[in-house]
Order: C-alpha cells, then sequence, then structure tokens
C-alpha cells in the first residue's frame, strides 16, 4: 500500500454524550441530552456548577454535578465567568469530558457523532494518522473505512492481514503504518 500518502486527521465531535438515566417526568429510562447550558450557584465563596440535562421525551431537566462546594477562588477569573455565561467553548470540554460523566456515575447513552478534520500529511512517512482529543472510542476498522473511502470489510481485512499495522501514540493519538 505505499502508494497512498500519508495523512493526519483529528476527530472532531459534532455533538456532545447523551446520558441514559430513569427520568422522573416519564416515570422510565429516558435519554438526555445536553442543553447547552451550565447553572452555577454560589453561597458566599462556596459556588457548585451544573450541567442541565433535559429529556428528550417529556423535557424534564437534570443537573449534572461538575463542581460541589469548591471555594470560587481556586477556578481563575475568566474561567468563572465563562461557566457564568454558559460559553459554548467551556459546554462542549465539560459535555465530551468522559472523567466526569464516570466520576458522577452517569451512563453514556452513545459516543457522540463526529467528523474527520483532515489536517495535513508527510510524504516522508507511511502513515495515516488519528488525533482523537475527546478520546471517542471509535473502531480502528471505520476508521480507516472513511479515511479510504472503502467498505468496513475492506479494511477490517486490511488491518488483519497486516498491510496497516496499528501503533498507538497515547491516548488520544492513533497511528497506522503501512
Amino acid at each position: 500500500m505505499s502508494y497512498l500518502e500519508s495523512k493526519k486527521y483529528e476527530i472532531v465531535p459534532t455533538e456532545t454524550y447523551k446520558i441514559i438515566r430513569n427520568c422522573s417526568g416519564c416515570g422510565n429510562k429516558s435519554v438526555y441530552h445536553n442543553t447547552n447550558k451550565i447553572r452555577v450557584n454560589a453561597n458566599g465563596k462556596q459556588i457548585d456548577v451544573w450541567l442541565i440535562y433535559q429529556c428528550s421525551k417529556c423535557k424534564h431537566t437534570y443537573n449534572l454535578p461538575v463542581y460541589s462546594r469548591i471555594n470560587r477562588d481556586t477556578l481563575d477569573k475568566s474561567e468563572y465567568e465563562a461557566l457564568q455565561r454558559s460559553n459554548q467553548e467551556i459546554v462542549n470540554r465539560l459535555g465530551l469530558d468522559r472523567n466526569l460523566f464516570q466520576r458522577k456515575g452517569a451512563k453514556i447513552f452513545r459516543e457522540p457523532t463526529y467528523m474527520l478534520k483532515y489536517i495535513g500529511g508527510d510524504s516522508k512517512e507511511n502513515v495515516i494518522q488519528f488525533r482523537n482529543p475527546y478520546q471517542i472510542r471509535i473502531r480502528h476498522d471505520k476508521l480507516i473505512a472513511e479515511c479510504l473511502e472503502i467498505s468496513r470489510t475492506q479494511a477490517k481485512k486490511i488491518l488483519e492481514t497486516g498491510v496497516l499495522k496499528v501503533s498507538k501514540l497515547s491516548d488520544d493519538e492513533v497511528k497506522f503504518v503501512y
């Protein structure tokens, strides 16, 4: 497969995680989506911060705790102001923080949708490299199929036969060497 050029991609989510939980409005398990809003409550210098989720069926809300009873001075001023304004960048960062969901016991419904953003290539290397800063769980055959515009069956065969070898660089980067 040396005829392929080297490629680098970044996996960019197009939505935040959805969670599944019991809904007191519906009376059964339901999918909750991120409302892109943050609630901040202050009591003196102690603050609580929640990411607000909403039931897809009945619109009942759930506040996912982000910070509980922390001193306001532990956050830098710009982050505190961004939380108060429900800044979209912070909402996305929190809504894609898998560790936050695990710490708070929230069950992720499914992986978010994403797009592959081409960020260049280097003709000196025979690699296809993927940067995954939000650590979205995607199977390798699916990435290769999307990148090379082939079927997943063909991508699986390429991986199984060793034409492409997986090399993990870090938790958020993987490359396929050919």
